[in-house]
């Protein structure tokens, strides 16, 4: 395709006409650039979502810290058993909550780090055709400028045979 006016341009290519440029992989990289993208997105959801267990593990923490505190204090108060009980299940319970968490939490780091290493990866080959790209800008631009060195000297080689010719006759 046509380079965007948004797009840098090769240093080397500013001083050809580049309207006629076009890059055979522009489909390919461009869907490559999208698929990025949208890794990028799950990669930023996988992030929240990790963040937001990690605040959900704290607020279970800090319930389990005060209600094994406020068990504890009520205990040297000789609460009724059947209460302490229930408030040992409680404890029970947000610990098994805060043990579930943490699952959840190592399983998002995993998918996390899955999913900055493919984007890292795909990132990469984006870049190599990038380079590619550049690349064969610079070879397109080569290539214009060899034409129109060609076509000077053409014009350069047909003039300068009309003005010899002109001479002659005028030395006639």
């Amino acid at each position: 395709m046509n380079i965007a006016p948004n797009e840098k341009s090769s240093p080397v290519a500013r001083d050809v006409d580049v309207r006629g440029f076009v890059y055979a992989l522009e489909p390919v990289r461009q869907r490559q650039q999208w698929r990025l993208d949208k890794l990028m997105s799950a990669l930023g959801r996988a992030q929240q979502a990790l963040r937001d267990t990690e605040v959900r593990i704290d607020q279970v923490q800090a319930m389990h810290d005060e209600q094994a505190r406020s068990a504890g204090l009520a205990l040297q108060q000789r609460m009724d058993p059947r209460t302490h009980r229930h408030a040992l299940g409680f404890l029970t319970h947000l610990r098994d909550q805060h043990t579930q968490l943490e699952v959840l939490r190592q399983e998002q780091l995993v998918e996390k780090d899955r999913l900055r290493k493919e984007c890292m990866a795909l990132q990469l080959r984006l870049d190599g055709m990038t380079q590619h790209k550049e690349d064969a800008l610079t070879t397109y631009a080569d290539e214009v400028r060899q034409r129109n060195s060609n076509e000077q000297d053409r014009d350069w080689l047909a003039r300068s045979a009309v003005a010899r010719s002109r001479t002659i006759e005028a030395a006639r």
